[in-house]
């Protein structure tokens, strides 16, 4: 059990945080996955095995059956994730304890002085937003493809695009939420705090604090608009 940091080396791979925040990252990394396979799938799925023309579901409208799913695609991958975090921390906790980050006996990122734990935390709720918003995304197309693969495989495409479009997007990518995903994302602020927890002082630079601010909010209108055309489009689809 390493303490404080310390460990063979008093290398920071001993330290809680940096622990806690790669275990997170991969943790939402596997939730993002499962969000477009579970949810994009699920309405082709139904539709292909006559789930919506089942008697008991008829009585229901359309708009009150996806609604229904919309909750779903809420819940699901805000309670993966949640389970990703505590089961995160639960491991990170058992072996490592919480401390500065020292390098040689000198302490090379302090959790008072640099608020390393704050800015731990906060990474790991800035995750949530977009998932929410990429919940929305695959409820959206799991409303427009017919077949649960096609759902998918567009899901896919749409959260590796932002790897490919990054540069020429410039101060833009930010508003394109599958770039600040926890697990996927480009411009992942958990990455981030995740490599500065390891000892890379320059990977958290004061010019990253914009993005921060616009991984809060672009999320949320993408989750409204997803969750509108959704609606509408799905009322419109022939069963």
């Amino acid at each position: 059990r390493g303490v404080g940091g310390g460990g063979p080396g008093e290398a920071a791979a001993w330290n809680f945080w940096p622990q806690f925040a790669d275990a997170t990252r991969m943790g939402y990394f596997l939730v993002e996955l499962l969000t477009l396979i579970l949810i994009g799938s699920a309405l082709p799925r139904e539709i292909n095995l006559g789930a919506v023309r089942d008697p008991l579901v008829r009585g229901i409208s359309r708009t009150t059956f996806l609604a229904a799913r919309g909750v779903i695609g809420l819940l699901l991958p805000l309670t993966l994730a949640i389970c990703a975090i505590g089961a995160s921390a639960a491991a990170a906790a058992l072996w490592f304890d919480a401390g500065d980050v020292l390098e040689e006996g000198a302490v090379l990122i302090s959790v008072s002085e640099d608020a390393l734990d704050l800015h731990v935390y906060k990474s790991v709720l800035h995750g949530l937003p977009p998932l929410l918003a990429l919940g929305g995304l695959a409820l959206l197309l799991s409303a427009v493809c017919r077949q649960a693969v096609a759902a998918v495989g567009f899901g896919f495409a749409l959260l590796l695009a932002p790897w490919f479009l990054h540069d020429s997007l410039g101060d833009k990518a930010p508003w394109i939420f599958p770039n600040t995903l926890a697990g996927t994302g480009t411009d992942s602020y958990l990455a981030r705090i995740a490599k500065f927890a390891e000892g890379y002082t320059d990977a958290f630079p004061l010019t990253f604090d914009p993005v921060i601010r616009i991984g809060w909010i672009a999320p949320w209108p993408a989750l409204v608009l997803a969750w509108g055309c959704a609606l509408l489009l799905f009322r419109k689809r022939a069963a």
